[in-house]
């Protein structure tokens, strides 16, 4: 079984609290890039963005393991311009999957009846007249968060429940069952490591700091609230007209 993930902090505390004598395979890849693998690759499994299920709904999903935001610490940050009050236009950077693009219009139009221009950033460097939203890495650099809002809290009280923002999928049920059956209680495996994992990591100790602090906020481990949640923003994207059919996703036990 090979395992493709997303290059971010939290699916690599994830793989390094995995016993390493069962850890799988692992290819890391842009997180929008993954799905395409996983079509292209009967037996793998991904991390990907939950929103690719949109157009991959033949996905199997796994029913016990994803990664879910409900706080402060997040995947995604928003950075508010201090010089122009108007957030008429947001400039999308990073690891940028279809969750952003499309959560974006949909938090600021549900929110706050607004409806920003949306668009992929391709400058260098901030610009203090801009409003940016920042995926994955680049949010630690120089301690950028601290500055940030937390673009998955305000996914999770949109929907009132944790934001599902990455699920582990496959085409083939076989492989989730076999991924399902060979992991268990990865929420706690996650803290009882967490100091050795971040040391391996190597971030700031500012950053670190934040992380054991929020890290309870993060779910990696599902239950049946995070499945309704992602069921339920799924619901939003198509009462904004984002897709034109509901459906099933095709959880595994």
């Amino acid at each position: 079984m090979k395992l493709i993930i997303p290059n971010n902090i939290f699916t690599t505390l994830f793989l390094l609290s995995l016993d390493k004598e069962s850890r799988p395979d692992v290819e890391v890849k842009e997180a929008s890039l993954i799905s395409a693998e996983l079509n292209e690759n009967d037996d793998y499994v991904g991390i990907i963005p939950s929103f690719d299920l949109i157009t991959n709904k033949e996905f199997y999903v796994s029913s016990k393991f994803g990664i879910g935001f409900e706080s402060a610490l997040s995947n995604s940050y928003l950075y508010y311009s201090p010089e122009n009050t108007n957030v008429d236009k947001i400039l999308l950077r990073g690891d940028i999957t279809t969750n952003e693009v499309i959560l974006s219009k949909i938090i600021f139009q549900e929110r706050y009846n607004l409806q920003p221009e949306i668009s992929i950033d391709m400058n260098e460097g901030f610009e203090r007249n801009n409003n940016y939203l920042v995926v994955g890495s680049d949010n630690w650099l120089d301690d950028q968060y601290l500055s940030g809002t937390s673009f998955c809290e305000q996914a999770s009280e949109l929907i009132e429940t944790p934001y599902l923002n990455f699920v582990f999928a496959s085409k083939s049920e076989n492989a989730i069952k076999e991924f399902n059956a060979k992991y268990n209680n990865m929420s706690n495996e996650i803290v009882s490591g967490l100091s050795d994992n971040l040391d391996e990591i190597g971030l700031s100790t500012e950053l670190n700091d934040f992380i054991k602090k929020e890290i309870e906020s993060v779910y990696f481990d599902l239950t049946q609230k995070e499945i309704e949640g992602l069921k339920e923003i799924l619901q939003l994207a198509y009462f904004h007209q984002i897709f034109d059919d509901l459906f099933d996703i095709k959880f595994v036990e």
